[in-house]
């Protein structure tokens, strides 16, 4: 009985080691699409339209010239390296929610001329959706707050939004 178990562990772990690498080859596969994704969505265009976002939220600023253009150069920089280490931190989970077909699909369509459009353009809105949904969060977690105290009854000078995390 020994020596068939044996045998059948011998012959599972035979057959799991290649499967094993072929996962090991389609995680690294899957990895470097998702670096080329990331570039290919977040890369230059990305670059251009933070550039492009700081010299006009900057150039309404009533700072001397010499200020204005120091800030909005370092925000740039600063933006942007903080960017690629969101990228750089989000390539494992792109990865992991993406198959390789979808991946290489979506590669192939934002290295497009229309993909970069709607590249350039998904940034843009990201701003406008930011900026149109501050103030709906702002009142809806304030009347939940207002909510959660009037049921809880927080104590005096404590906010809601201190018990739940936010």
């Amino acid at each position: 009985m020994r020596i068939v178990i044996l045998l059948l562990a011998a012959v599972w772990l035979g057959l799991a080691a290649p499967a094993a690498a072929q996962d090991a080859a389609g995680d690294a596969r899957r990895l470097a699409l998702a670096e080329q994704y990331l570039e290919v969505t977040q890369g230059e265009t990305l670059e251009k339209s933070i550039n492009a976002y700081f010299d006009e939220a900057f150039a309404k600023s009533e700072m001397p010239d010499d200020q204005r253009d120091w800030l909005t150069r370092n925000m740039a920089v600063a933006f942007e390296q903080a960017m690629q280490a969101t990228f750089a931190d989000l390539t494992d989970d792109v990865a992991e929610l993406f198959s390789e077909e979808e991946l290489e699909a979506m590669i192939a369509f934002y290295d497009t001329p229309l993909g970069r459009s709607i590249t350039e353009k998904n940034f843009e809105f990201g701003v406008r959706l930011e900026a149109v949904m501050t103030p709906h969060l702002t009142e809806v977690f304030t009347q939940l707050g207002e909510k959660f105290c009037a049921r809880f009854e927080c104590e005096a000078g404590e906010e809601a939004p201190s018990k739940f995390g936010l």
